[in-house]
């Protein structure tokens, strides 16, 4: 039997998930809820299943429930969903208040159900490459993780976008705690390590919301010694990434340039070079951000369901990834260094 899906929240990102679901021959989507019912049906309509005005009316049937909402409704769905026994997938951040993620994390636990984040980062072919070659011992004992990535995004332009709640003063919670979370979970998960100090600067360009975050430069400091840098922006005209580890043997990077505005994302090489390589390898990778992840974390949330084991990203990863992104707020606020260990 399939295992049974509720997708709450049908904007943007849901699409996506739901193009995922639908290719998982184990899984059915059942119910679409969203505050707005036009886009529920519409959602239903293109995926399957039905349209319902509440979470509530649909638990009953469902296995598993996908919590696609702005971040400051996911704990309100992802606890009513927890308390039932159903497995959770919650898009990322788990949360806007670190206190909030680990609430969800603990209720999960506790009840011991299948609980996922949605950082499908770790899928992509190029992220992928860049943690086997630092696993393999290739490089050596890696000391530094960078990230730098630019390229617009909300309130990229200076202005308050209609229609987008990332800059709705009611709902938006800024880049470090939305879109960064991408990145610091890229490197707690290559570098197989937990962050001790962050030291943050933010700001934004938005003029109407000053306290909206939408640039940000961050040094911390790793467990076991390695630091590392993120440098983003959603407010370059420019779209470019790269994202990288420097070894005591060598060095890798997946970097990548503006494909269709999307160059904050868009991984198009991969670049490798050791002691042991008289030239730097580079590998063509292609790797834009499309379906091809999602499917991937999709399957492996739902296999998990199926078979009793943990997937890749448990909600726990959410709630270490929020306590970094509240560190760099707090470091920026406060101009001083802000210790989690």
């Amino acid at each position: 039997m399939a295992v049974r899906v509720v997708v709450v929240g049908t904007g943007g990102i849901a699409k996506r998930h739901g193009e995922a679901l639908v290719e998982n021959e184990n899984a059915e989507i059942i119910g679409a809820v969203d505050v707005d019912a036009a886009k529920a049906e519409a959602y239903a309509a293109k995926h399957g299943g039905k349209s319902y005005p509440s979470l509530f009316e649909c638990l009953s049937d469902a296995d598993a429930i996908y919590v696609l909402t702005p971040p400051s409704f996911r704990k309100q769905y992802a606890i009513e969903a927890i308390a039932a026994g159903k497995h959770v997938f919650c898009e990322k951040p788990l949360a806007i208040v670190p206190e909030d993620g680990k609430t969800i994390a603990e209720m999960a636990q506790k009840k011991g159900v299948i609980a996922m984040m949605g950082f499908n980062q770790r899928y992509r072919t190029g992220y992928r490459r860049l943690k086997n070659v630092v696993a393999s011992g290739e490089l050596g004992e890696v000391y530094h993780f960078w990230c730098h990535r630019f390229g617009m995004g909300a309130g990229g332009n200076g202005q308050v976008q209609s229609g987008n709640w990332r800059t709705n003063v009611d709902l938006c919670c800024g880049m470090t705690i939305e879109s960064l979370s991408h990145d610091i979970d890229l490197m707690r998960w290559i570098l197989g390590d937990e962050a001790v100090t962050v030291t943050g600067h933010v700001h934004s360009t938005v003029v109407d919301l000053p306290d909206f975050d939408n640039n940000a430069q961050v040094l911390i400091k790793m467990k076991k010694g390695a630091s590392a840098v993120i440098n983003a922006s959603w407010s370059s005209r420019i779209g470019v990434n790269s994202r990288g580890v420097l070894g005591k043997k060598g060095t890798a990077f997946v970097e990548g340039t503006d494909v269709g505005n999307n160059g904050i994302w868009c991984s198009t090489r991969f670049h490798v070079k050791t002691d042991d390589d008289e030239y730097e390898r580079v590998e063509m990778l292609h790797d834009n951000l499309d379906v091809i992840s999602y499917k991937a974390e999709t399957n492996d949330f739902i296999d998990a369901i199926i078979s009793g084991r943990q997937p890749l990203v448990s909600i726990w990863d959410g709630y270490e990834t929020l306590r970094i992104s509240q560190a760099i707020l707090e470091s920026s606020k406060k101009g001083e260094s802000v210790h989690l260990r």
